[in-house]
């Protein structure tokens, strides 16, 4: 019998070559997401920190007022950046959603091909299994025949 050959085998590389650059392209994305999380981490200690500064000097009585504007609009200009950077989250936030589903798309593409070859394989062993069984009926068969006729 001729040996397995799957006819989509190269559909079934190419979708597993699909499937392994939506998982690179997720780790990518899912790295840039914990960047960004890191930096709005950053910038909102950097805001609890201005504010417990900006408290001190009040309380302390030793600002002018000059420095106390500086420090409200430092303050300010931190918060601008909180919320640009939180725009930048939910927008690496969304893309490692996209990713995430593309993946899961790529997945199941590449597991319906490979579930199709399982199916192809294991009727190419079926049918492996009654050729073997074919040929040892027959074998069976002419040994019963000659030992027959050798009693006779």
């Amino acid at each position: 019998m001729k040996k397995f050959r799957f006819r989509l085998e190269a559909l079934l590389k190419f979708r597993k070559t699909q499937e392994e650059q939506a998982q690179i392209k997720l780790a990518e994305a899912t790295s840039r997401l914990q960047g960004e999380q890191e930096l709005l981490g950053e910038l909102q200690n950097k805001l609890v920190a201005n504010f417990a500064l900006l408290s001190r000097r009040q309380q302390a009585g030793s600002s002018t007022i000059e420095a106390l504007k500086t420090c409200s609009y430092y303050i300010d200009k931190i918060k601008r950046d909180i919320t640009i950077q939180e725009e930048q989250v939910a927008k690496a936030t969304a893309y490692r959603q996209e990713c995430l589903e593309e993946l899961t798309t790529a997945a199941k593409q590449r597991k319906l091909v490979a579930s199709l070859r399982d199916k192809r394989l294991d009727q190419y062993y079926s049918e492996l299994l009654q050729e073997e069984q074919k040929i040892l009926d027959e074998l069976g068969t002419q040994v019963f025949i000659r030992d027959k006729e050798s009693v006779l």
